[in-house]
C-alpha cells in the first residue's frame, strides 16, 4: 500500500474519532441534570387583608378563617431540611410588609416548635401582625412535625420577664430570672420613703379604675394644715388629674397620721402605654426646693373601664383642710 493511501487513512480515523468526541461532549454539556422536585402545599385568602385588618378593625380571627385556598409550589432543594421548609413556606404564603419583615427575621425551629423573633416597633406593626400571624401559622401548622409556633418577644424589664412564664421570686421587690438575666420589679421610691410614708392602696403596680381611692399614713410633718397634694400622672408625664389628701386625726405630730384622697381621671385613648404613676407630694407651703419631696410609686390604668373627671377644683373646710368634688356626680367630699 503506498504511502498517500496510509496517510488518508489516518486522516479519516482521526476525523471519525474527533466527530465522536465532539458528539459525546456536546450530549454531556445539553443534557439537563435532573434534580429531585420537592412540592411545598399552602394556604392563601381571596380576601383583601385591610377589610380586616386596618386600624379600626382588627378581626385577626375573621381574616384566618378566609385562609383556605390550597396552593402548591416546586422546590429545587435536593435535600432541604425542616428549617429550608418552614423558610420556603413562609416565603410563598405570606404577603405585603408581613413577607417583607418574615423574610429578614432569623427564624428558628426545636423540636416541632418554630421560634419568631420579635418584630421591630413600628407605625403599623399591629395591622401588619393582624393579617402575619393567621397567614403564617395556618401554614406552618400544616408541616409535618410541626406542633407550636411561638412569637417571642424582647424581654426588658420585670413585666417582660412575668409575661415569659419565667419563674418569680416572691422577695420584696420581686424578683424574675429570664436566662442569664435577673429583673427587679419596679415599685418607685417606696423603700427610700418608708420612714416617711407608707400607702395602704393602691400599692406599686396596682391596676386602678376611677374613682381612685388613696389611703395610707404620713409623718405629721409632710402635712400642712392637715393635707399634701396628690397627682396621677399617664405614661408620658402628664397630669391627668390632681387632688388633696386630708388626714384623718391630729396631724400638729411627729409621729404617722392616717390619710386618704380620692382622684377622679380618664385616660386618653392613645397614650402609648396604659402604666403610669402616683405622685404623693409633701406639702411646701415655704415653696424652697429644699423642702420638696414626694413619694412616686408606678400603677397601671385598667383598661376599657368607665372614668369619670371632675373639675380640679378644692373646697375650704372649716376645720381649715381641703376637699375635692369625687364621686358619679362630682360632688365636693365631705369635711372632716
Amino acid at each position: 500500500m503506498s504511502k498517500k493511501i496510509y496517510i488518508s487513512l489516518f486522516i479519516v480515523i482521526s476525523l471519525i474519532t474527533v466527530f465522536g468526541i465532539y458528539e459525546t461532549l456536546n450530549q454531556s454539556t445539553t443534557e439537563e441534570v435532573i434534580v429531585p422536585i420537592n412540592t411545598i402545599n399552602y394556604l392563601m385568602s381571596s380576601e383583601d387583608t385591610t377589610k380586616y385588618c386596618n386600624g379600626e378593625n382588627m378581626d385577626s380571627v375573621g381574616y384566618q378563617k378566609t385562609i383556605i385556598i390550597s396552593k402548591s409550589i416546586s422546590t429545587r432543594e435536593m435535600n432541604p431540611t425542616k428549617l429550608d421548609i418552614i423558610k420556603e413556606t413562609i416565603n410563598v404564603a405570606t404577603t405585603g410588609a408581613c413577607n417583607s419583615v418574615m423574610n429578614q427575621l432569623d427564624i428558628t425551629e426545636k423540636d416541632g416548635t418554630v421560634y419568631i423573633p420579635e418584630f421591630d416597633g413600628w407605625a403599623g406593626v399591629s395591622i401588619v401582625m393582624c393579617y402575619c400571624k393567621p397567614q403564617v401559622e395556618v401554614n406552618l401548622l400544616q408541616i409535618p412535625e410541626i406542633t407550636n409556633i411561638v412569637w417571642s418577644k424582647a424581654v426588658n424589664n420585670f413585666e417582660d420577664c412575668v409575661s415569659t412564664g419565667s419563674p418569680v421570686m416572691e422577695s420584696y421587690p420581686r424578683q424574675c430570672k429570664y436566662g442569664d438575666k435577673n429583673f427587679v420589679e419596679d415599685v418607685g421610691n417606696v423603700l427610700e420613703k418608708i420612714n416617711l410614708i407608707k400607702l395602704e392602696n393602691p400599692l406599686p403596680n396596682q391596676i386602678i379604675i376611677s374613682p381612685l381611692s388613696i389611703k395610707g399614713s404620713a409623718r405629721g410633718s409632710r402635712f400642712f394644715e392637715a393635707s399634701f397634694p396628690v397627682f396621677l400622672v399617664d405614661w408620658d408625664g402628664r397630669i391627668i388629674s390632681q387632688g388633696i389628701a386630708n388626714a384623718k386625726s391630729d396631724w400638729m405630730t411627729n409621729e404617722f397620721v392616717p390619710f386618704e384622697a380620692t382622684l377622679n381621671f380618664i385616660l386618653d385613648k392613645n397614650v402609648y402605654s396604659n402604666r403610669g404613676a402616683l405622685i404623693l407630694k409633701k406639702d411646701n407651703p415655704s415653696g424652697l426646693p429644699k423642702n420638696d419631696d414626694a413619694l412616686e410609686i408606678p400603677i397601671v390604668f385598667a383598661t376599657g373601664s368607665s372614668a369619670i373627671a371632675c373639675t380640679l377644683e378644692a373646697k375650704l373646710c372649716p376645720d381649715g383642710s381641703y376637699v375635692s368634688r369625687a364621686g358619679e356626680n362630682c360632688e365636693f367630699a365631705r369635711c372632716p
